[in-house]
């Protein structure tokens, strides 16, 4: 997020807080912390709080770890409880290796760790690669498969099975280098990554939350992981946000920003298990050789399986030493049938750790320097990481801090950096709306541009798919001859805000290549990480030729060449726009005004009508005016059209005198150049076919997987429902004797045995179509005895259900004789007949059914009776809505006009005297009576018609 200047955030990118407003197209966000050793899932959906994801074994972190067994695949806890019995299959320490060389310091440590896995160079890949089982893959592709678990336990966490958009945490001193690896591998993992975003600027994100300091607060953020150590000096703030451009007073909004940060890369908590792994290989030494016979001297580092039992248990030693000053321990036949005891105490450890507690308090030096402040200007320090759990550590922190801070511990130190990458994807994403925070980062490596004539023709280059490694080294040694063209800058500073774009302008005829690298000049004041490629990309912009040619042509000068590159908010650093520009100077002719004493003979007069004070009044009123003056004027008569025209002519004339010049005006000729990017080193990211490549091979794998899933639910299916009839035979015994015979019971348990015997012989190896025939012979005897058991309870209920039904329907017709005389007897009739059929019906089908005997299938199934009453309901239920008839006229052979004034009178004296009774109310009397009068008007009338 980009913030203009340190103290304002007028310009910031506004991060929200706690309540998320979701609108109704709201979608799930992960925020994923990837550790070297753990991972931690949180998410943010509709409807839902900030929450952490529980994996399949319901705990809160999931160990970042792939096993290869057999052509299966194991993650978490699964992979890490076989990793002692089977280290050469399982890869850990996947993070480290994303981006970087086998020779990178970070990497090397590895090895020196006894890790047995460690990556090999491979050429064509031009990365780093490790082999598994003869199979070779590089770190996206592991890392990939950790992110695409990350995915399977938030599908069944209960986000489900579309969730791709997630912010990814990275350390403070990852390069663009590791920063592309880890998108590459996302990108695998078929995941969408909003922003990358710093693990201790996420935790400062989410301890800011609900933060509003009124005076300025600087707070350290001391992480210590599994693998490295990193500090970050942030300081907290806040500013008055107005709700709209009409409120005289804003309310005041949280904000901070990173001023500075240091870390150590190797320093972390495995380097402290590292050095307990090899005090205890050096006991077990001692006493593994004194009880050889043979007389020679061996090193349990030689072997994996017991360096892996070793890591697991240094691991376990370091916790429990973080509570208790010593403890006993014991491993079984650590190597060679040999056991392993001992004892190591608190102080042991921390004379093993010496060197490594020393180095525990550099970092925090590093960031004060960097944001050029003392402690005297720091006001908190907050622990975060599982390493500051040891007490020797926090020891030494408290030793620089002084008496003035205290070392605090206010947020989850495990879980802040997955909850905050959460939160800032809800702020990038457009489904999500929060409350003000602001935020601010910066890149703490400098980066420099290196411009040169580019010596490939362009049409040459828009052929090549890649340069060739020895021919770009050599042109990027060309900057130092005078005879050749040349320009190095430096575009964005150490330390420098992030989510900004500069662009840099130079004239020039002919095309360049760019190349953007680490700006690593002074090595004594560089924080870049040690075995750091410095190189970052390469560009070649061509058109800039053609264009200068073409402008040549029509004498103008040399183009202006614009560079546009950007440092995004993720930290990565590129060119995003090229163009050229040439600026033509144009003569233009234009009509100006004479002045009354200029005196030149190409002033002419003209004549143009004076507009009133009241025309130009009417100008300036705007649109509105000049539309009702059209519509005016489009239902104006010819009449009045001349009659206008009249007084136009007696409007005042104005004279003025005009001649006519030319001027010079700029004309800007503009042309977007081409980009043609690749990369140098040893060391560079994915193009299209690695990724077309493994995105396949992960594919294969995902098959073999659900095809293995699939095998292993039906082999789960079957010897389930080997133990199921077992079961039911002892359990059921009553029920299933009553519809089977002993033939049929002894059938169904044979099948059972022999496909419990074949299960463990020749079923062992069999494939899923197997299983599922095996599965289907398996359970059709069993299942007809099942359904025969179920059918001495249903049968007899739905028969009873049946015949109550049907005479509910009967005693309906009896009563639709007064209720329903609309309908008639033959109807009636209808539907009788029909109920007598389906009594019929049950009576013969239950006589043959009771004939049968009870293990044999049955012919009446109780599934078949509710429907026999289909066809009558539907003839019912039409019935009942039969409209009634049309009351009947009473026709009348004579009919008068009196006879009709004489009814009509009569019906009127018989309402008057039903008013005189007081039985309603005013108001009904008044409409009865109009009622009545209609009434007999009609009668009238139609006697009327007939006598006619």
């Amino acid at each position: 997020m980009r913030l203009v200047g340190r103290t304002s955030l007028a310009a910031s990118a506004l991060l929200g807080a706690a309540t998320l407003v979701h609108p109704a197209s709201a979608k799930a966000i992960l925020g994923v912390d990837l550790g070297s050793l753990y991972m931690k899932v949180a998410l943010v959906q509709r409807n839902s709080p900030l929450e952490i994801v529980t994996n399949l074994h319901s705990k809160r972190k999931t160990e970042v770890m792939v096993l290869f067994d057999q052509g299966t695949r194991f993650y978490g806890a699964d992979a890490n409880s076989m990793v002692a019995r089977k280290p050469l299959l399982t890869p850990a320490a996947l993070g480290v290796m994303l981006g970087r060389d086998v020779d990178h310091p970070t990497v090397k440590v590895l090895a020196e760790r006894h890790y047995p896995l460690t990556p090999s160079y491979n050429d064509t890949r031009s990365g780093a690669c490790i082999k598994i089982d003869g199979n070779e893959f590089t770190p996206e592709e592991l890392v990939a498969m950790v992110l695409t678990h990350a995915k399977d336990i938030t599908a069944a966490f209960g986000a489900g099975k579309n969730v791709r958009d997630c912010v990814l945490t990275v350390p403070s001193f990852y390069t663009q280098h590791e920063r592309r690896a880890l998108l590459d591998a996302a990108s695998l993992a078929d995941l969408n990554v909003l922003a990358l975003i710093d693990e201790n600027t996420a935790a400062a994100l989410h301890f800011g939350i609900d933060r509003i300091d009124e005076e300025p607060q600087n707070i350290i953020f001391y992480n210590m992981g599994a693998s490295a150590l990193q500090v970050s000096l942030v300081r907290y703030f806040s500013y008055e946000k107005k709700d709209s451009k009409f409120s005289t007073k804003g309310k005041p909004v949280g904000a901070f920003e990173v001023l500075g940060k240091g870390w150590d890369s190797t320093l972390g908590g495995q380097a402290f298990d590292a050095r307990l792994v090899d005090h205890m290989a050096r006991e077990f030494n001692d006493q593994w050789n004194k009880k050889r016979n043979d007389g020679q001297t061996k090193d349990v580092r030689e072997f994996p399986r017991a360096m892996a039992k070793l890591r697991v248990q240094a691991n376990k030693v370091k916790h429990v030493l973080s509570a208790n000053s010593d403890m006993p321990v014991y491993v079984d036949a650590l190597h060679d049938d040999t056991p392993y005891s001992a004892h190591i105490n608190r102080a042991t450890f921390e004379e093993l750790c010496h060197d490594l507690l020393l180095r525990a308090s550099l970092p925090i030096a590093q960031s004060l320097a960097a944001a050029n402040m003392t402690l005297d200007d720091v006001h908190g320090v907050e622990l975060i990481g599982g390493g500051m759990r040891i007490p020797r550590v926090r020891e030494e922190i408290q030793k620089v801090l002084g008496d003035k801070l205290d070392l605090g511990m206010h947020i989850n130190s495990d879980e802040s950096m997955a909850l905050g990458a959460a939160f800032h994807g809800a702020n990038v994403s457009t489904a999500f709306r929060v409350r003000h925070v602001g935020m601010a980062d910066v890149n703490p490596f400098p980066v420099a541009i290196t411009l040169n004539d580019l010596a490939v023709d362009e049409e040459e280059e828009e052929g090549e798919e890649k340069k060739d490694d020895a021919d770009a080294e050599a042109k990027e040694g060309e900057e130092d001859s005078d005879e050749v063209w040349s320009k190095h800058a430096t575009i964005f500073k150490s330390f420098g805000r992030i989510g900004v774009k500069k662009s840099i302008a130079f004239t020039h005829d002919k095309d360049v290549a760019c190349s953007i690298d680490y700006d690593d000049d002074d090595a004594s004041t560089s924080v870049l990480p040690d075995g750091t490629e410095l190189s970052i990309e390469r560009y070649n912009v061509t058109g800039i030729s053609k264009f200068a040619a073409e402008m040549n042509e029509k004498g103008l000068g040399k183009p202006k060449v614009s560079l546009q590159f950007e440092l995004s908010s993720s930290g990565l650093t590129g060119l995003i726009k090229a163009e050229a520009v040439v600026e033509e100077v144009v003569k233009v002719t234009e009509e100006v005004t004479c002045k009354d004493d200029d005196e030149d003979e190409n002033c002419k007069e003209v004549v143009e009508e004076e507009k009133t004070a009241e025309e130009e009044e009417k100008k300036e009123e705007g649109s509105e005016e000049e539309k009702k003056k059209d519509e005016e004027e489009a239902t104006e008569t010819e009449e009045g059209k001349e009659e206008k025209k009249e007084e136009e002519d007696e409007k005042p004339k104005k004279k003025k005198r005009t001649k006519t010049v030319e001027k010079e005006k700029k004309k800007v000729h503009r042309r977007t150049l081409k980009v043609h990017t690749y990369h140098v080193g040893r060391i560079r990211p994915y193009n299209d076919d690695l990724k077309s490549e493994s995105a396949s091979k992960l594919q294969s794998l995902a098959d073999a997987d659900r095809a293995r899933m699939e095998l292993e639910e039906s082999k789960n299916k079957v010897e389930s429902y080997i133990y199921h009839i077992k079961n039911a035979l002892v359990d059921d015994e009553e029920e299933i004797t009553k519809v089977s015979n002993e033939e049929q019971r002894a059938e169904v348990l044979k099948l059972a045995e022999d496909a419990e015997e074949w299960m463990y012989d020749e079923g062992y190896d069999a494939d899923l179509p197997t299983y599922e025939d095996k599965y289907a012979e398996l359970s059709a005897p069993m299942e007809s005895i099942k359904f025969r058991v179920k059918e001495l309870e249903d049968r007899p209920a739905a028969i009873k259900a049946l015949k109550k039904k049907l005479g509910k329907i009967e005693k309906l017709l009896e009563e639709w004789k007064e209720s329903l005389p609309q309908v008639t007897d033959e109807e009636r009739e209808g539907v009788l007949g029909q109920v007598a059929s389906v009594r019929e019906w049950i009576e013969i089908q239950v006589e043959k059914q009771d004939a049968m005997n009870p293990w044999e299938d049955a012919v009446l199934v109780s599934g078949d009776i509710p429907g026999q009453t289909k066809d009558i309901e539907k003839e019912v239920k039409k019935l009942s809505k039969k409209p009634k008839p049309k009351p009947v006229v009473e026709e009348k052979n004579e009919t008068t006009d009196a006879g009709a004034d004489a009814e009509g009178e009569e019906e009127k004296k018989e309402e008057d005297s039903s008013a005189a009774e007081g039985g309603e109310e005013e108001k009904n009397e008044d409409e009865e009576e109009e009622k009545n009068e209609d009434e007999g008007e009609e009668k009238k009338d139609e006697g009327k018609g007939e006598e006619l």
